[in-house]
């Protein structure tokens, strides 16, 4: 009798101890579709000579951006908990999109009023990325736990490069005159918003996949970009720009957390 109430005890404590109070440390990556929201051309479509094309906006083309980091928190109880990650982002935007010509660069003049000219810019940005959220964590299933962590994300651009084509060539218009540097600002804040589950290999170890987004809260554009006079024929006045990316993310996590001393139970 004695042997099967230690049993039923020792098996009581095996299955509390898939909670997750503790502290959390992981690494985890994200593969992304990224998008720059409200980017104006900034004098891109120059080179042509009707006016309503040089104001035109571009087409957006899907970009694949990722990231990589570290993560670090602690759970206060096993529903709750504070979560940071430090990571290194690889974000941007394509726009690419054909006009009617004729369009004068450098190179030549391309295209007429029976036939377009194709345009790409190419935006590139790299930043550190620190998302500080609070975290929520179900405790309906024993082994797979549904998780939202929602929060504040602070960014520190280390990487800026643009490139504009115009007909296979590279243009450099006005607004290239400044550097990409210039051009976006070297900090963006935003709201970051992850949904996922948490599986449980064993009881302080498992495998997190979710979807994580991020939008940006404060304007992307750098002061140079500002003041230039080309916006878009269907917004006359300056608007600001916003990054946003949305993709897939997978880590690994162990849980730190005080050791039952089982041993001293099974004594008695």
């Amino acid at each position: 009798m004695k042997r099967n109430a230690l049993a039923i005890l020792y098996i009581l404590i095996t299955i509390t101890s898939w909670g997750q109070k503790g502290f959390d440390i992981g690494v985890s990556g994200t593969v992304n579709s990224t998008w720059i929201l409200k980017q104006n051309n900034y004098g891109t479509l120059a080179p042509f000579q009707n006016e309503v094309v040089r104001r035109s906006d571009m087409n957006y083309k899907a970009l694949i951006g990722a990231n990589v980091g570290i993560v670090l928190g602690y759970n206060f109880t096993d529903n709750w908990g504070i979560r940071g990650e430090v990571q290194y982002d690889f974000t941007g935007q394509i726009y690419d999109d054909n006009f009617t010509g004729p369009a004068t660069i450098p190179e030549g003049t391309f295209g007429s009023i029976n036939q377009r000219v194709n345009v790409r810019r190419d935006i590139r940005l790299q930043y550190v990325q620190v998302p500080v959220m609070a975290k929520f964590t179900t405790t309906k299933w024993e082994k797979e736990k549904i998780f939202v962590c929602l929060g504040p994300q602070f960014n520190f651009r280390t990487y800026a490069y643009e490139q504009v084509k115009i007909a296979g060539y590279v243009y450099k218009p006005d607004s290239l005159a400044f550097t990409p540097g210039q051009k976006f600002q070297t900090f963006d804040f935003g709201l970051a918003l992850q949904v996922g589950a948490d599986f449980f290999i064993k009881p302080n170890f498992y495998i997190e996949t979710a979807l994580s987004s991020y939008i940006g809260l404060t304007d992307l554009n750098g002061d140079v970009l500002r003041q230039l006079d080309w916006y878009s024929k269907n917004n006359v006045s300056y608007r600001s720009s916003h990054n946003f990316r949305a993709g897939l993310m997978v880590g690994i996590h162990y849980i730190l957390k005080k050791k039952e001393n089982k041993e001293e139970l099974l004594r008695y």
